[in-house]
């Protein structure tokens, strides 16, 4: 769906791909932690140049939760690496329905659901949830 036109071969290499017909949109990956990225082309560089700017999980950012992430990821994504595509429509749609609080995305082995709305507050789990998957209210 993606190749450029006249290519028909069954493992076609990046050259192949029409990139003006990947629509827009992030990918949430589950590999070394959670993250998104955008699947754009070229990606966005970070502060330090790498080829492609991540935001992570808060809960499975490998820098900040060392001991935690690799359980949330497995809790998460399961064992194996992996990435789910969310088109651009339902991030702007999610974005604008948080407007001034966090967006949240659960992700289980089973499904991704956005948005989801929670006020931030602190408690032992350390999501405004409190770990229940619920939001609370003020």
């Amino acid at each position: 769906a993606f190749l450029k036109a006249g290519v028909s071969s069954r493992h076609p290499t990046g050259a192949d791909v029409d990139r003006a017909k990947i629509p827009a949109g992030l990918m949430l990956v589950g590999d070394h932690g959670v993250y998104l990225m955008s699947n754009g082309y070229p990606g966005f560089s970070d502060a330090e140049g790498q080829e492609s700017l991540v935001a992570y999980a808060v809960e499975a950012d490998p820098r900040t939760c060392p001991d935690d992430w690799y359980d949330v990821k497995r809790a998460s994504f399961g064992g194996d690496d992996g990435a789910e595509f969310l088109p651009a429509n339902t991030i702007r749609k999610a974005l604008e329905a948080t407007v001034g609080s966090r967006l949240w995305i659960d992700v289980t082995p089973a499904r991704i659901s956005c948005p989801y709305l929670a006020s931030p507050q602190k408690n032992r789990s350390g999501r405004p949830d409190g770990g229940s998957g619920k939001a609370q209210s003020e």
